[in-house]
């Protein structure tokens, strides 16, 4: 994105002139600082094929947006401009968003419009800070120039494909307008599910559990360790298990529901789940004795970055050691957490050492020393879903594969997944390292070539994870 003063100051002062000459002298100078905080991030490209009129127009459309939309409202709309109805025009339709200002919003509204297949060809946005006396807005400047008492209002401004029907133009509101809608519900509720979280971490040393004392101690840690900016909430909810005629219910509590899992108009679930419609594997995880249960959903989420949902369940047991409920918190890991060593990690810096103990292997030794490295570059995701045994055989099959001539896969199979990740290991020469998707307890025949690449030789591995979702 250009600097302030990348766009040519003679493009500028005539919109400027436009707004004098054509804006009330009430609004002029509202108008003047709006198109002036809008248009200051353009960059050179986006002036091409653009002139003053239409910049002017669009600018006066938007402003008209943000004058008549009520503080704390959001306006949303779709529309191809035209000279004779809106007094400027553009070959590509266009997205204007006017509503409070939070975190996510550019990315989940990009993500959105991938997600359609639609291409921006120009987005500006900007947080504003809007000062109003009653209803009308006095000044508008960038939220660093102003008062702690102002409006903070994020503005976008977005050309993309153009849309011929009514109804492309209708999904696309309706796209949008949820995306915003769930980026305000995970914003809203981010303090109350973080004092959630910490409330729950507070009360384990207190509440029952049968499992070992050290595990307890690394799980509060770990949550701890998350609740300080190193996991995005998005949602939480706290779920009972309830024994009904040979079998065992996850019943929800709705009233306890925060974030996405408490978005306004979203249908609730009116029964809960059944463990006889789980897995095996995933049934046998829900009642054992283990404190956590880390995963993913298989649903990619739709605010802040197009990953597949983390999902965190903490137990809760009775005095006889029986699982009787869970809370459960869903978002994202945040990126620091995977640019660090698992050995800073909370919980991963156990199930490393756990592993490097049961290896037998002598410290210092060669193989010790090739083990940890690729413990230290294995994706996050699979030492945090991974329990110590797992783990061990997916580092002792790169291990010993790694100085093999010849392309190996390894299949590595979790309790929690949702599929089975298969790794694929390249020689030492430079090779393709084929990406396929196996979807757990289907045939790992044939496989299914999700695509290819080719990558330096950098990692001592040789490793790749192939995508399985």
């Amino acid at each position: 994105m250009a600097l302030k003063d990348a766009m040519p100051s003679v493009l500028l002062e005539k919109v400027v002139s436009l707004i004098h000459s054509k804006v009330p002298k009430t609004q002029a100078n509202q108008v003047e600082q709006f198109a002036t905080c809008l248009y200051a991030h353009m960059s050179k490209d986006d002036l091409l094929a653009r002139n003053e009129s239409d910049f002017y127009g669009a600018v006066l459309c938007l402003w008209n947006a943000l004058n008549s939309s009520p503080c704390g409202e959001t306006h949303l709309r779709v529309f191809n401009p035209s000279q004779a109805k809106h007094g400027w025009q553009s070959t590509h339709s266009i997205i204007e968003v006017v509503q409070p200002d939070m975190p996510f919003l550019v990315d989940s509204v990009g993500m959105a419009l991938n997600r359609l297949g639609i291409t921006a060809h120009m987005m500006l946005h900007t947080p504003l800070a809007i000062e109003r006396q009653g209803t009308d807005i006095k000044r508008v400047s960038f939220v660093n120039d102003s008062k702690e008492d102002s409006d903070k209002v994020a503005v976008f401004l977005i050309e993309i494909d153009r849309q011929s029907s009514d109804k492309d133009i209708k999904q696309l509101e309706k796209e949008i307008e949820s995306v915003l809608g769930d980026v305000a519900a995970a914003v809203n509720d981010w303090r109350a599910m973080s004092d959630k979280l910490a409330e729950v971490v507070d009360e384990l040393p207190k509440r029952p559990f049968p499992g070992d004392k050290a595990e307890l101690e690394e799980a509060i840690r770990f949550l701890g360790y998350l609740n300080n900016h190193h996991f995005t909430l998005m949602g939480y909810r706290r779920y009972d298990l309830r024994k009904v005629e040979g079998d065992v219910e996850l019943v929800p509590d709705m009233a306890s529901s925060l974030g996405l899992m408490n978005k306004p108009g979203k249908a609730q679930p009116e029964h809960g789940l059944m463990l006889s419609s789980f897995s095996e594997s995933a049934r046998r995880e829900a009642l054992d004795n283990s404190l956590l249960i880390l995963t993913k959903s298989s649903a990619k989420s739709r605010v802040h970055r197009p990953a597949y949902v983390d999902y965190i369940g903490v137990k809760r047991f009775d005095e006889a050691g029986n699982v009787v409920g869970e809370d459960r918190f869903i978002g994202l890991y945040a990126s620091n957490l995977y640019n660090r060593s698992p050995k800073e990690i909370p919980l991963l810096a156990e199930k490393v050492q756990r592993v490097m103990d049961k290896s037998g292997l002598a410290p210092r030794s060669h193989d010790y020393k090739a083990l940890m490295n690729i413990l230290e570059n294995l994706p996050r995701d699979e030492i945090i879903q991974a329990s110590v045994e797992e783990l061990s055989h997916m580092a002792h099959g790169v291990l010993e594969m790694q100085d093999r001539d010849k392309l190996s896969c390894l299949s590595v199979k979790t309790v929690s997944a949702a599929s089975c990740p298969v790794w694929c290991m390249s020689p030492k020469t430079d090779i393709t390292p084929v990406c396929v998707k196996i979807p757990k307890g289907s045939s790992p025949k044939p496989l299914t070539v999700m695509k290819r690449w080719s990558l330096p030789l950098t990692s001592p591995s040789r490793a790749w994870p192939v995508p399985t979702t």
